[in-house]
């Protein structure tokens, strides 16, 4: 008979994570960023923001029926969550189940004078928040804050292809989303090679994309700069078919 392993138990939910940062003067040493899909940053409370501080900004589901939301939380300068100074996860649990984009998470960012930072988090579509917490350092020290600067300053040059790369990328993601509405419209006038041309072009950049900011190279941006000069130039011919059918809808 197989034996079955005893489950480890459920950690319990917590109410918010804490850090404390070792600061001389009430002044935000660095940045305070989230990780965002693709492991890049989003800066959430810059450096040099006078202490005490208090954020609090909305967020959502990256997929569809999520039913948890991890947030990653880095300090630093840098444009790669990798590349920063790794503080805490907090995880809401419990989420509402629907498409992605729908669930609202309200995460608080307070900093006292002292540099205590504590984050909490609440599930708005639900009455009660489930929240989990792991503190990877619970007190950061000065020397870490002041070499987390360093580091920045001395991988200027790469932080700024990095960064360049991600403006890129975003162009890409943002372009999708405008030939989504104008193809639905456009193929009603389009002939079949049309619109094969246009869906091979659209999937040359959704490959090309598949390539997060860490892992881009000098190659693969330069696959994704063709791909989305060749998507570009199929949107751009879809816009006299768009504007057409548009204009029936007018008139209805």
């Amino acid at each position: 008979m197989a034996l079955m392993a005893k489950s480890a138990p459920r950690p319990a939910p917590c109410e918010s994570a804490c850090i404390q940062l070792e600061i001389t003067e009430p002044v935000m040493p660095v940045s305070l960023n989230i990780e965002v899909p693709g492991g890049r940053t989003e800066r959430v409370i810059a450096q040099g923001v006078r202490l005490p501080f208090h954020h609090t900004a909305l967020y959502s589901t990256a997929d569809a029926y999520q039913m948890a939301a991890e947030f990653h939380i880095v300090l630093g300068e840098r444009p790669l969550a990798r590349d920063n100074v790794d503080a805490c996860r907090v995880r809401v649990r419990n989420l509402k189940w629907s498409g992605a984009g729908v669930p609202k998470i309200e995460v608080d960012f307070d900093i006292d004078k002292d540099g205590r930072i504590t984050i909490a988090a609440a599930n708005k579509d639900k009455k009660s928040t489930e929240l989990l917490a792991h503190i990877e350092q619970p007190r950061i020290s000065a020397q870490t804050l002041a070499q987390a600067v360093a580091d920045a300053e001395e991988h200027e040059q790469e932080d700024d292809q990095h960064r360049a790369n991600i403006d890129t990328m975003l162009v890409g993601y943002s372009l999708l989303d405008q030939a989504f509405e104008r193809f639905s419209l456009a193929k009603r006038r389009m002939d079949f090679g049309r619109k094969r041309a246009y869906k091979a072009a659209r999937k040359r950049l959704q490959t090309a994309l598949q390539v997060m900011p860490p892992e881009a190279t000098a190659a693969t941006m330069a696959e994704l700069e063709n791909a989305l000069d060749a998507f570009r130039a199929r949107y751009d011919d879809m816009e006299e078919d768009y504007l057409r059918v548009k204009s029936w809808w007018g008139k209805q």
